[in-house]
């Protein structure tokens, strides 16, 4: 069973400050992490805008 990141959520979602979205089949490995989408719209943009991961990360650790 594979680890989502962010127990699942799109990842898109949460580096937007929502953490109300379910990730979906859309998937994407990043340095042996998986995160999950809602969308492909959600995963290409996730690549391309910069510093994702990193707000994503905040957005999750400020809530734990």
């Amino acid at each position: 069973m594979e680890k989502l990141e962010y127990n699942g959520l799109c990842a898109f979602a949460v580096s937007t400050g929502k953490k109300d979205v379910q990730g979906g089949k859309h998937r994407l490995e990043i340095n042996g992490k998986i995160y999950a989408f809602s969308n492909p719209v959600a995963k290409f943009l996730f690549r391309i805008l910069p510093n994702r991961i990193a707000k994503a990360d905040a957005v999750w650790g400020a809530n734990k």
